[in-house]
């Protein structure tokens, strides 16, 4: 059992034979189906419980919580590890309110993008960027839903600073490459629920040989807080099995902003370096090369006429 799920049922366990006959049915309820508590409103669990809803909040309060919506965190933080997407996706459909999906999703991301600011100080922000900066190497991994992330920073990490390693794959050639790289080398984790037992293999390998561990993840409860040195807490609070990154990445591109004008030289020297490359190639489309467009066939002979050496 996890500490999480061990110190949530000692809670309970600990104060039952003091609770009130009300009091024990909410406790009942919790120790038979703690995951069905998420899933439902006070008021669903009040009449589940035949109870009134001011007796949940002191129920609460007798385990040592502030209220209800203290407790409701910490039953949050065990099921991110617990709850499936099908449980998730149950929950979502009995919280339309009468909304349209699109306004959902949209209300959602702005109320997320609201706890950004409230999320992370300025101090901390600014020293994660020179963490970033000075690093002799970066490592930026993140797996499933949280690789779409990890590729965004990585992608734009390279753009202004050298030895950038993205990894969104399971790679074991990373395990080799963290192995022999130094101490002066960092990893960037991130890791969102439901938190694959691959990252933190990872985490824990970079920690043996003296990586610095910077993660970014949803809650202090998390398992990999206590096995980074620095961590950024970005809930993703969310109105399905879908997880809301759209708050995610206005941070992620505001950390490589100040990455950038903390060298603006030697960024500057890197992006130009990038354009150019991407100019060479004929990466991108340009109302200036007709030519270029003319090459294009399906059969893949304009990327051959690029890159022969790839016949």
């Amino acid at each position: 059992m996890s500490s999480i799920k061990k110190d949530f049922f000692d809670k309970i366990i600990t104060v039952y034979p003091t609770l009130s006959p009300k009091k024990k049915r909410v406790a009942d309820f919790i120790l038979r189906d703690y995951k069905k508590v998420f899933l439902m409103t006070a008021k669903e669990i009040a009449e589940e419980c035949d109870i009134s809803e001011p007796t949940i909040i002191r129920f609460t309060v007798d385990l040592g919580f502030t209220g209800y919506s203290d407790f409701m965190q910490q039953v949050k933080a065990l099921l991110h590890m617990e709850l499936t997407s099908q449980e998730r996706l149950i929950k979502a459909s009995r919280q339309t309110n009468g909304k349209s999906t699109l306004e959902l999703y949209c209300q959602n991301a702005v109320h997320n993008l609201e706890n950004v600011m409230d999320s992370v100080s300025e101090t901390d922000f600014k020293e994660i960027s020179k963490q970033l900066h000075k690093a002799e190497r970066v490592y930026v991994v993140g797996y499933r839903a949280s690789g779409t992330l990890a590729y965004y920073l990585g992608y734009l990490l390279k753009k202004v600073r050298p030895n950038v390693f993205t990894d969104i794959n399971l790679s074991w050639d990373l395990m080799d490459s963290i192995t022999h790289s130094g101490k002066e080398s960092l990893l960037f984790a991130i890791v969102y629920p439901r938190y694959p037992i691959r990252t933190l293999e990872i985490l824990k390998h970079a920690k043996r040989y003296g990586l610095k561990i910077i993660a970014l993840t949803d809650n202090h409860k998390s398992p990999v807080v206590s096995l980074s040195d620095q961590h950024i807490i970005l809930d993703v609070e969310g109105v399905s099995f879908i997880d809301p990154f759209s708050h995610i990445i206005p941070f992620l591109g505001a950390l490589v902003h100040e990455i950038t004008f903390l060298d603006n030289q030697k960024a500057m020297g890197r992006i130009t370096e990038f354009d150019k490359s991407a100019e060479l190639a004929s990466e991108f489309f340009s109302e200036d090369n007709p030519d270029e467009r003319l090459k294009y066939k399906h059969d893949g002979s304009y990327l051959h006429s690029l890159w022969p050496e790839s016949q």
